[in-house]
């Protein structure tokens, strides 16, 4: 087995776990405690992966202080049931262990809040195959994936060395602006075209052709 990168950064929504339902369900409960139109399925699921803030302003147009009363609702939902309505994606926990046995450095960088990935690594029972869950605090603005990215990679890692993995286009073009591989999940919630377009290294369709790619054993595919 000859890894591909030696550091192997990972997004946690729509790429470790199918988040979907909670999501949807509780960005649904929170229009409906604002008195807000209901939205269909398809724009539901824009919400998962990009921060909620910039979320609730693009799909549903509320301004800044409107956006953090309607995350407020959504954590009422959230935290203690929705976060636990989503599942890991097949293989996923495979891949991790693998990775970490082989030697690589494994790791979340996700706009998802701190204490949530914490308790759903646990959740999971993947913490263990984790090197460290990098997220953002609770307050009103996510930081940037950049940012997220740059406070996963360990102290003096050549970013040749490493690559981030993720189902949208913020996490490949955050990737490519670092110098990282930028590997696209296309199993997960990003468009159709979407990382191809945003100058992936390689698109995976499945966990199980991510997993061949990444630990030596496939080669990457170009659909997107």
């Amino acid at each position: 087995m000859t890894l591909k990168y030696r550091c192997c950064l990972f997004d946690f929504d729509g790429t470790i776990a199918d988040t979907g339902e909670g999501i949807r369900k509780s960005v649904a409960y929170s229009l409906g405690k604002m008195g807000r139109p209901a939205l269909g399925e398809a724009t539901l699921s824009r919400f998962i992966g990009p921060p909620l803030h910039d979320s609730y302003m693009e799909y549903c147009g509320m301004t800044d202080d409107e956006a953090e009363t309607a995350i407020k609702y959504y954590r009422e939902r959230y935290v203690d049931v929705g976060l636990y309505e989503s599942y890991l994606y097949p293989g996923i926990a495979a891949l991790l262990r693998a990775l970490r046995e082989a030697g690589a450095y494994v790791a979340i960088a996700s706009a998802k809040p701190q204490f949530m990935l914490e308790r759903l690594a646990e959740y999971y029972d993947i913490r263990a195959h984790l090197d460290v869950i990098v997220g953002v605090g609770l307050s009103r603005h996510a930081a940037d994936k950049r940012d997220l990215i740059l406070r996963a990679l360990p102290e003096g890692m050549n970013p040749a060395d490493a690559c981030m993995v993720g189902d949208r286009r913020f996490d490949i073009e955050a990737a490519r602006a670092l110098g990282l591989g930028a590997i696209g999940a296309d199993y997960g919630y990003g468009l159709p075209g979407e990382l191809a377009k945003a100058g992936a290294n390689a698109v995976f369709d499945s966990v199980e052709a991510l997993s061949k790619y990444l630990l030596g054993e496939g080669t990457p595919s170009t659909s997107g």
